[in-house]
């Protein structure tokens, strides 16, 4: 069975990215958001279950598919044992390992001057996360519903240099927890600290609001950045990946 405090962390992850329409079925849960992101169209397993897993896979490949889907599976720490080996058999293959990173208490948090920080989503600041995020067009809409479905506590940050905004990023915090996302900045301006200022920012402005433990997710090659979460106090908590099937 699953601990709780991975358990916790999927909840709170789930709901600061939440999906457009949601599905529960014997202890998964399944969701759905037009295709934009594997986190927000993926069948997570943290509660526990009793019907046969071939039926259930089964089940969730008929649900995708007849929303023009890929069926996309989140294995972490505490998967159903054989769900990935049955997976693989079905012709699924895993994409993106990553790794939820937490932390008590950061350390040395402070506000950066250069770093502006709104209580809210505003037209200008989606537009630059797009634009810094290269999102698909075609998906801006439905990226920019689920910003507006988040139901916890949001802080938006952004840099700008020379009038445009360089580097962004996000703080969701729900239950005295708060959760890094999209820290973004523009290949012209990396290396400066930027991403480091973002982050100390967020940080800050989540614990005078009440935040008394953080979290964050990131790929597992990316090492830049996994280094920066070390210096800010951060560690591993737990592994995870998508197993994925395309439709036929």
């Amino acid at each position: 069975m699953m601990k709780y405090d991975i358990i916790l962390l999927e909840e709170l992850s789930m709901n600061a990215h939440p999906a457009l329409q949601t599905q529960l079925y014997d202890g998964w849960v399944l969701r759905f958001s037009n295709g934009y992101t594997s986190r927000a169209n993926s069948v997570s397993l943290l509660y526990p279950s009793g019907l046969p897993l071939d039926e259930k896979v089964d089940h969730c490949e008929q649900i995708y598919a007849s929303q023009g889907l890929p069926t996309i599976f989140k294995l972490i720490d505490g998967a159903p044992a054989g769900l990935e080996a049955l997976l693989r058999t079905r012709g699924y293959e895993a994409i993106s390992p990553s790794c939820m990173f937490a932390c008590d208490a950061p350390p040395a948090l402070k506000i950066h001057s250069g770093v502006e920080i709104t209580r809210s989503f505003d037209p200008q600041w989606k537009q630059d996360y797009f634009r810094l995020n290269g999102t698909d067009p075609a998906l801006t809409e439905t990226a920019s519903a689920m910003m507006d479905h988040i139901q916890g506590n949001v802080f938006c940050a952004k840099i700008t240099v020379g009038g445009e905004a360089v580097a962004c990023g996000l703080c969701v915090e729900e239950r005295g927890t708060a959760g890094l996302f999209d820290i973004i900045v523009s290949a012209a301006h990396r290396g400066l600290g930027l991403g480091h200022a973002l982050c100390l920012a967020l940080l800050s402005e989540a614990a005078a609001n009440g935040a008394k433990s953080f979290y964050l997710q990131v790929f597992a090659n990316n090492a830049p950045a996994i280094a920066l979460y070390h210096k800010l106090g951060f560690s591993r908590r737990y592994n995870y990946l998508y197993m994925k099937k395309e439709l036929a």
